[in-house]
């Protein structure tokens, strides 16, 4: 009887231990990556604010998504901090060896719209105190992203030198942070009082001159990359997308940083032409990039249609064209990159007064809300069926 009570407690045991171990390799698996889903939520909540064609209900649409990202956020930001808890060795890990490493900026990513989301939800329904958090906050991203990007950059040129041909698009990630910060200025400057309004637009536009520089520099490499290996695996293609991000944001930052310029103040009081010419100057180089960026948006959507063709269209392969567009993290890149497209070429009909372009601006943006409830839906599918994680 004593023997069968061991035997029992000892079973017990070892189902615990097995359980716990479970747990550990479950968060092992949980990943920086992750927050290009917040990323993406946080950008499509910013969208529906955008949008040139409102109607009842968006806008409350828009905090509905909102306080989801912050949630999952949330939820993100426990699951990272309980892995490097149980595992302090994987911290090191995640941030100097690639791919993982490339993602961490999706983190600075989500909070850059997590900032934006509180100008356009927060700053209507509550006091002034809400203006100087969001101030604070921007001017702590901005020494975050560049402390960041300096790092980043030096642990990988030390530890994980790109061969030729090796570009990854999530590399992008570890500029956008930067890029956002032009954004996320674009967005806030012109709720800021005066006196603080012109060094916000002034590190905005420098620091989206430092995120595109850097994107031009990866550009090459991105195509270059394509040119040596093709197009990819089919379940990492939707990745293709993140290279539009370059052109949409710059576009975002420059128009929404020239809309924000005070008049007859400081600067502009000493030269009182200068904030039309730095309109005109905004739209018109959003123009010159615009068609840059739905370039790579056509081929990163042209390059799926292998794909579709041959999971539709031969019954031989059906099956084996299912498992390769099986959903993985990168898919998320359909989404955040197409919020900037889509939000500059919403700006550009709105400068413009082109109804058919603020057209397009609705349209993009149905398709993009409609991509995000798909990527939703196929991730929880992933997480349920233990395809990820």
């Amino acid at each position: 009887m004593l023997d069968k009570n061991q035997h029992e407690a000892s079973t017990r045991n070892r189902n615990m231990e097995s359980k716990d171990d479970s747990e550990v390799r479950l968060l092992d698996r949980f990943t920086w990556a992750n927050f290009t889903c917040t990323q993406s939520t946080g950008g499509v909540a910013i969208l529906l604010s955008e949008t040139h064609h409102q109607f009842r209900g968006l806008q409350t649409a828009g905090v509905v998504v909102f306080i989801l990202n912050l949630v999952l956020f949330v939820l993100f930001t426990t699951a990272m901090i309980c892995r490097f808890v149980q595992r302090p060795s994987s911290f090191r890990k995640s941030i100097t060896k690639p791919p993982e490493a490339y993602f961490t900026g999706s983190l600075w990513l989500s909070m850059a719209t997590i900032i934006i989301c509180m100008q356009r939800f927060g700053v209507p329904h509550t006091g002034p105190w809400i203006i100087v958090t969001i101030r604070v906050l921007f001017w702590t991203y901005a020494a975050i992203t560049l402390t960041y990007n300096i790092f980043i950059f030096v642990v990988m040129f030390a530890l994980s030198p790109l061969k030729p041909g090796t570009m990854s698009p999530p590399m992008f990630l570890m500029i956008y942070n930067a890029m956002l910060t032009g954004t996320v200025a674009s967005a806030i400057a012109a709720g800021q009082p005066l006196s603080q309004r012109m060094a916000i637009i002034v590190a905005g536009v420098g620091f989206q001159g430092l995120g595109w520089i850097l994107c031009l520099l990866f550009l090459p490499l991105f195509v270059g990359n394509m040119l040596i290996n093709g197009l990819g695996p089919a379940n990492q293609r939707p990745g293709l997308f993140i290279s539009v991000g370059s052109s949409g944001y710059t576009i975002v930052a420059l128009i929404g940083c020239a809309r924000a310029i005070p008049d007859g103040y400081g600067y502009f009081a000493k030269h009182p032409t200068a904030s039309e010419t730095l309109n005109v100057v905004a739209l018109w180089i959003g123009i010159f990039l615009w068609l840059f960026a739905f370039w790579l948006f056509a081929i990163a959507l042209v390059a799926h249609l292998p794909i579709l063709i041959s999971k539709y269209c031969n019954n031989n392969k059906n099956n084996m064209s299912q498992q390769q567009m099986n959903f993985t993290l990168p898919w998320w890149a359909i989404i955040f990159p197409n919020v900037g497209f889509t939000i500059g070429t919403i700006y550009i009909g709105e400068e413009l007064d082109s109804n058919a372009i603020a057209w397009v601006g609705t349209v993009m943006t149905v398709l993009v809300f409609a991509a995000w409830l798909m990527d939703l839906f196929l991730h929880l599918k992933s997480i349920f069926q233990r395809r990820i994680m």
